[in-house]
């Protein structure tokens, strides 16, 4: 009888254990200094979205599920205040 039955799934390979990774490693210097650079980023783009909100040119908005969006603030009576319709159409669409 033939001991090597070919796998159910179709290849007769056997597939190799992965290998083990330890858990707790440094990263490289590359890794490291584009990481903080990553986060000095995301700090900047925080702290100029908030600028935003304070000085009223941007507001929170509550999507339908319950996520807080940022969306510009636009004055309804101010004709001249941006492109915004009530059809939907000339302003900022949902993407």
């Amino acid at each position: 009888m033939n001991s090597h039955l070919t796998p159910v799934n179709g290849t007769p390979r056997r597939r190799r254990a992965a290998r083990p990774l330890p858990l707790y490693t440094t990263l490289d210097d590359v890794h490291t200094s584009a990481a903080m650079d990553d986060a000095a980023a995301a700090e900047q783009l925080i702290a100029d979205l908030l600028a935003l909100v304070d000085a009223g040119l941007v507001a929170p908005v509550e999507d339908a599920w319950g996520d807080i969006r940022y969306a510009a603030a636009v004055d309804d009576d101010d004709p001249d205040a941006g492109p915004h319709s009530d059809d939907g159409e000339g302003g900022l669409s949902a993407a």
